[in-house]
């Protein structure tokens, strides 16, 4: 074998492990379950109570160079459909010790109920535990050009609880709909390295726009596990 065989041996070999090992990661799992689904202050059920439990689960795969991709799954009610099915991808990065950033897509699937499937494209930062976020809908008819604002922050009382604050606005394109905000407020009890309780008030504003009392304040409780 001459050297121009094995130049071109290790040539090829080069361009083939470059793209395997970008796609070296680590996956991140988790289950939980609820007292009541809320998402941006509003019930997901189409019944008027404050107790609907709700099983919700996903999985996250974070390559090693920051691209990810992830599902994320919820019970609950949604028109014809009993189930939220959320897939995503992005990238995200630490710019410094303190501070990171993350951008992507998520699409929403609702089985049975395939009108109301929507997207969103999404930017982040994180300052230690502050969380600034906005989205964007993408689909004509459902979402579209509708912007979503959330910044969410925790804060340490003690070994292991946390104190969770959250604060959202929403903005409609279409002129029938009145924009609103969201909020929540709560605490977090990491039980081990794994498990989390938690409890929080979450509701939203111009509760009367809609009928269903779904804005109306809630107090839900949760625990959830990640390995």
């Amino acid at each position: 074998m001459n050297m121009r065989v094995l130049l071109a041996a290790a040539l090829a070999a080069s361009a083939l492990a470059a793209p395997l090992s970008s796609l070296a990661g680590s996956a991140d799992f988790n289950l939980g379950a609820v007292s009541l689904y809320k998402d941006r202050g509003v019930d997901q059920d189409g019944r008027n109570e404050s107790v609907r439990p709700a099983i919700q689960g996903g999985v996250d795969y974070t390559f090693d160079s920051g691209f990810y991709v992830g599902n994320w799954n919820s019970t609950g009610r949604f028109g014809n459909a009993d189930l939220e099915v959320d897939a995503k991808g992005g990238y995200r990065t630490q710019l410094s010790r303190n501070l990171g950033i993350d951008a992507g897509y998520i699409h929403y699937f609702y089985p049975g109920e395939g009108s109301s499937n929507s997207g969103e494209v999404y930017a982040g930062l994180q300052y230690r535990r502050l969380g600034l976020k906005v989205y964007r809908g993408m689909r004509q008819d459902v979402n579209k050009n509708d912007m979503y604002y959330r910044v969410d922050y925790a804060h340490p009382l003690m070994d292991r609880l946390d104190v969770t604050l959250g604060a959202g606005y929403q903005t409609y394109d279409a002129t029938s709909l009145r924009n609103k905000f969201d909020y929540s407020v709560g605490l977090d009890y990491a039980l081990g390295k794994h498990v989390t309780l938690s409890s929080a008030v979450v509701g939203a504003n111009r509760r009367h726009d809609v009928n269903d009392g779904s804005r109306d304040p809630r107090f839900v409780v949760g625990a959830g596990a990640r390995f």
